[in-house]
């Protein structure tokens, strides 16, 4: 006869990521001297980190805060049951190292989940090494439609796709009555993408709002705006679009400002965009067009659904606000946990499978439990509207860190009435029902 999962995901579910009693099992109890093993592979530091736009070491810093606060909930939570984990951080910068570190952690450490992933290039890099060795993958910070095109099997996505930003930004706008629309992106592979999914939005789920515009930039240091600002104030627009990395948003909102140009800008929300040092320096580059509007994966000041007890413990742990790619990594780490569980195991393959079934419902603090969609594992999730503050000030207080940035919408609305919860997720980010990873 089959055996069930080891507890009941309701139970598990209501312990949250708080210490609480969870039931013992003997079958647990048995594997208390195998942890499940984690591997982060993440570019913190080293020569090699380049000072361009690609500088990912703020948001490294702040996955490597969340994955060892999950460490910690985890192991505490588990102890009852005796089930714990080991969490291995190794510093690979650039898609290469960040192979041949995975590489090492799946052969020297034996991990059988793989966490990072802040670049196309690193998350593909660990994909393949994830289907090479036959390790989880759980992509945090890569936001690449291509990544959920291509849709390996022993690949999952806690960071959002770009689809799901774009659409969610359309949604908060059009609906505030944005209709005509400036899209400025640069001439990289994932640019020209960013702003083909716009353009597809816009024609299948926003008829109502058009393209009064569009700026290419080049990807070079010395990228010259003057003509696309004079494009836009030709094309007059209700809302400007940047589909670039962070620097080149900051450097624009900064000439933007200086033009007299007046229309709202906002910004495509790469991980490096989401954190409150980006705030603030958007609001000093320009305090009028850079104290606008942003998507994010998460908040800070979130205050329902258990968010407030997982924020406030990043908090007192790193005595700063947990950042979005810091509630990636940590998220990352409890649903792999819960998986092992039940999944009845460790085995890489056996935590995939239960990810991708249906009975996977995990309480990531957003108030309903989220899923993977089957066609391109991409976990199902509300994203959230930021105002940035413009009177925001550099102090290192924790107070005022966590003012640089107020929260005021969330989409899609998850208690809308006559829906259901995968349907009302499924808003953002591509639908394709009859394809399923393999």
């Amino acid at each position: 006869m089959r055996q069930g999962p080891l507890l009941s995901r309701r139970r598990l579910l209501a312990a949250g990521s708080a210490t609480a009693a969870l039931p013992l099992t003997p079958r647990v109890r048995a594997q208390e001297a195998a942890p499940l093993r984690i591997g982060a592979v993440l570019p913190i530091a080293g020569s090699t980190i380049p000072t361009s736009r690609v500088n990912l070491r703020a948001v490294a810093e702040a996955a490597r805060m969340g994955l060892t606060l999950g460490e910690e909930d985890a192991n505490r939570n588990g102890e009852l049951m005796g089930a714990t984990m080991a969490l291995t951080i190794a510093n690979a910068p650039g898609p290469e190292a960040a192979a041949r570190a995975a590489q090492r952690l799946v052969a020297r450490d034996k991990v059988s989940v793989l966490v990072g992933g802040f670049t196309r290039e690193e998350a593909e890099a660990l994909s393949g090494v994830a289907s090479r060795t036959g390790a989880l993958f759980l992509n945090i910070g890569a936001t690449s439609d291509a990544l959920r095109h291509a849709c390996n099997a022993n690949t999952f996505h806690i960071e959002a796709s770009a689809a799901m930003y774009v659409d969610a930004v359309f949604g908060w706008f059009i609906r505030a009555g944005y209709r005509r629309w400036y899209l400025v992106h640069d001439d990289s592979p994932e640019g020209q993408d960013q702003h083909e999914r716009c353009l597809v939005s816009l024609k299948e789920r926003h008829w109502a709002a058009k393209v009064a515009g569009r700026g290419v930039l080049r990807q070079d240091d010395s990228r010259d705006f003057a003509p696309v600002l004079a494009e836009v104030a030709a094309a007059e627009p209700d809302v400007v679009l940047l589909l670039t990395d962070w620097r080149t948003q900051l450097n624009f909102l900064a000439r933007y400002e200086v033009s007299g140009l007046t229309a709202p800008v906002t910004g495509f929300p790469e991980p490096a965009t989401q954190m409150r040092d980006f705030y603030l320096a958007s609001r000093e580059m320009a305090q009028v067009a850079g104290s606008g509007y942003r998507a994010a994966l998460w908040e800070a000041t979130l205050d329902a659904y258990g968010a407030r007890e997982v924020n406030a413990r990043f908090n007192a742990r790193w005595g700063r606000p947990m950042d979005p790619p810091a509630w990636a990594g940590y998220v990352a780490v409890k649903i792999a946990f819960e998986a092992s569980l039940f999944a009845g195991g460790k085995d890489s393959a056996g935590i995939a499978a239960y990810l991708a079934s249906e009975q996977a419902l995990f309480d990531v603090s957003k108030g309903i439990g989220m899923t993977f969609r089957r066609w391109d594992h991409q976990l199902r999730q509300s994203l959230y509207l930021v105002k940035i503050n413009p009177d925001a000030t550099p102090s290192l207080e924790l107070d005022a860190i966590l003012a640089r940035a107020a929260l005021v919408g969330e989409l899609p609305a998850i208690y809308m009435p006559g829906t259901e919860p995968v349907e009302r997720l499924d808003q953002l980010g591509e639908i394709d029902p009859s394809r399923a990873c393999n």
